[in-house]
């Protein structure tokens, strides 16, 4: 509990919050309406602190004030106080990104971000598909493919060209799809399966998964990277559309799945 605590502590911080606000707010939660005496008792804080401390909450909308003797204060519920919150940073984000217009930036770097897990990886594919405007290459195993479906669904929708390379034997009724055989592919355990986005040709999220060793992914804007993996993608679009057509004379020469090819090099 002590834990939760901390961490509840922590992302109220970032947000904005005093730790003494936010340790009034999270004691209000489990004892309200409450008297100053009972907020100091509950959340640590110094009574001689706690009226000022719950005038600042009131302030923000975040607490409200009943009775006088004793004075009672009651907080906002998590979910308003979640939702209060997201409004005022969408709101604020969208004016700091008026005004930042303003200024002549040219970047001298292009950032590579490393991804942390396999959630965050589909959470960041889905958001860039999410705001696809022209285009969307994409090769994914069928294992990840229903947590992006929706997004790449809506993206075709919008008018958005989805070109999709499925590891697996799923099938898209919308945008072009191709399937990608997985026998002879090698072992997977040690790094996990795969995931290669680029949208727009300006952002790529690409690596793999992870498995025995950790997520191995990247997000980037680079236009070398970006370029060299939606080339990578569409190769593989080329050698789906010709094996639909020579597929029988490509497995007698190269094996399955290419497999001769791929001892030949990756051995």
């Amino acid at each position: 509990m002590k834990s939760n605590l901390d961490e509840t502590l922590i992302y109220l911080k970032e947000l904005g919050f005093t730790e003494y606000e936010a340790k009034v707010y999270i004691s209000l939660l489990s004892n309200h309406p409450a008297s100053a005496y009972t907020i100091s008792q509950k959340s640590g804080v110094p009574h001689s602190r706690v009226y000022d401390i719950t005038r600042r909450l009131i302030k923000k909308g975040v607490a409200v004030s009943t009775g006088v003797k004793p004075e009672l204060f009651s907080p906002l519920s998590p979910n308003d106080l979640v939702d209060k919150l997201r409004r005022e940073y969408d709101q604020f984000t969208t004016e700091l990104e008026e005004r930042l217009k303003s200024v002549n930036f040219v970047s001298d770097f292009d950032p590579v971000w490393n991804l942390p897990d396999k959630e965050k990886v589909l959470e960041m594919a889905a958001d860039l598909i999410g705001k696809a405007k022209s285009t969307v290459y994409i090769g994914i195993w069928a294992q990840e493919l229903p947590m992006i479906l929706e997004e790449l669904r809506n993206a075709d929708k919008r008018g958005v060209k989805v070109f999709t390379l499925i590891y697996g034997k799923d099938k898209l009724n919308f945008g072009e799809t191709y399937n990608h055989d997985v026998e002879n592919m090698g072992p997977i355990e040690e790094l996990g399966r795969t995931l290669d986005c680029v949208v727009d040709s300006e952002v790529c999220v690409t690596g793999a998964l992870g498995g025995i060793e950790k997520c191995q992914v990247i997000w980037t804007k680079n236009r070398g990277l970006v370029q060299s993996i939606e080339s990578y993608i569409a190769h593989d679009f080329y050698l789906a559309e010709i094996h639909n057509h020579f597929g029988k004379e490509i497995d007698q020469k190269f094996g399955k799945n290419l497999v001769k090819l791929r001892n030949k090099f990756h051995n």
